[in-house]
């Protein structure tokens, strides 16, 4: 049921009105039967309606070369992207670039994430680890009297 779920919202960048869901997947259900557990899904009030984000703990390793497990995914933040990574063939990349390993693997099970593609994967971490935002610098706003 949550790896559904969890399909369903990140096909729909993240996150859907709490009645879209349960209409599509779960009819005659309510809510909090079907939201019940808090380190996946959350429930916030949008224009009024009831939206349920998805959500996980597991963040990526930042670490190049990382030699320990360390809790994290070792895994290139551009191969999660877009499934391939620019630097890998110019200069080489110190990030790991599969889903596939047994390292990897286990922390997916263990988060109950491994039925996830690498695209739904990518959603749903973006919006649980703002490590993996760019950085927003402030502008400089200048207006025609400043000329």
């Amino acid at each position: 049921m949550e790896t559904e779920m969890l399909k369903f919202l990140c096909a729909n960048q993240g996150a859907a009105d709490a009645e879209d869901l349960i209409c599509n997947l779960f009819p005659g259900k309510s809510t909090n039967e079907v939201v019940s557990n808090p380190s996946k899904f959350a429930l916030c009030s949008s224009n009024g309606k009831q939206r349920v984000v998805a959500r996980t703990s597991l963040k990526l390793c930042r670490k190049k070369d990382c030699p320990e497990p360390c809790g994290g995914l070792h895994l290139c933040k551009n191969f999660l992207y877009s499934g391939c990574c620019q630097f890998l063939l110019r200069r080489g990349c110190s990030f790991p670039h599969s889903l596939d390993s047994v390292y990897n693997q286990t922390l997916l099970r263990e988060h109950e994430l491994e039925a996830l593609s690498r695209e739904e994967l990518c959603m749903l971490l973006l919006q649980s680890d703002h490590s993996m935002l760019p950085s927003v610098s402030p502008t400089i706003s200048t207006t025609y009297s400043d000329y």
